[in-house]
């Protein structure tokens, strides 16, 4: 019998690459639009898929169809498990705690990024995008992970804290008095303009970068 149809192979992948990537069943039904039963059904060896959906989940995990459905011996999935390390998903990022407490109370989820991005102590974090004020870049409901960083250079794009609330992301600029923070679609639903904010501003309110932008992850809405 050949891997294509065969229950146990695929279960057994699909659970490799949940572990990969951090998720479990919730996660992936949520993601890919596909019933939790359904999806537990395929993990538990119950039902075997359309090629349609085993497409879906090839696309959520960022791997082929092939992955997926056939017997894999060579250790890949172990590599590739090696080559990439977890960072936090963030719901929110309040004003005033470490990011340490804000990791662990917030993280919602968990985004892979090359294990070599870490080398010399670099820290990660991600966020979900709302909003189309940095669309076409990045759309809304987009994940972007971010190197956090308290500095940044003109014209990055960035989580930054203002006025105590949670972290908004937008173009930062540098003037000789402040910075200019600049959602890259001017037309905008929430109707959110460049604002400029004084060296006094920054220091009464506050403000300050939390993370630039490094990765940018599309979930495919099916």
């Amino acid at each position: 019998m050949n891997d294509y149809g065969n229950k146990e192979v695929l279960s057994k992948n699909i659970k490799k690459w949940m572990e990969i990537k951090g998720v479990d069943r919730m996660a992936v039904a949520d993601a890919t639009g596909i019933s939790y039963t359904t999806i537990s059904d395929w993990i538990n060896g119950k039902n075997y898929p359309y090629i349609d959906k085993i497409e879906v989940l090839a696309n959520f995990f960022g791997c082929t169809k092939a992955d997926l459905i056939e017997d894999i011996h060579d250790g890949r999935l172990d590599q590739m498990k090696k080559d990439v390390v977890r960072v936090p998903l963030l719901g929110k990022v309040p004003a005033g705690m470490p990011f340490e407490a804000i990791e662990d109370m917030y993280t919602v989820d968990y985004e892979e990024i090359p294990s070599d991005w870490v080398k010399g102590n670099k820290q990660y974090f991600a966020l979900r995008v709302q909003g189309d004020s940095m669309e076409p870049e990045y759309p809304d409901g987009s994940v972007v992970v971010f190197l956090k960083t308290e500095d940044c250079q003109s014209g990055q794009d960035c989580c930054v804290m203002v006025n105590g609330d949670d972290a908004t992301f937008k173009r930062v600029t540098k003037k000789e008095d402040g910075i200019v923070l600049t959602p890259l679609n001017l037309d905008n639903s929430t109707g959110y303009l460049p604002t400029k904010y004084t060296a006094k501003d920054i220091f009464e309110n506050n403000i300050h970068i939390l993370g630039v932008a490094k990765k940018l992850t599309k979930y495919i809405n099916q």
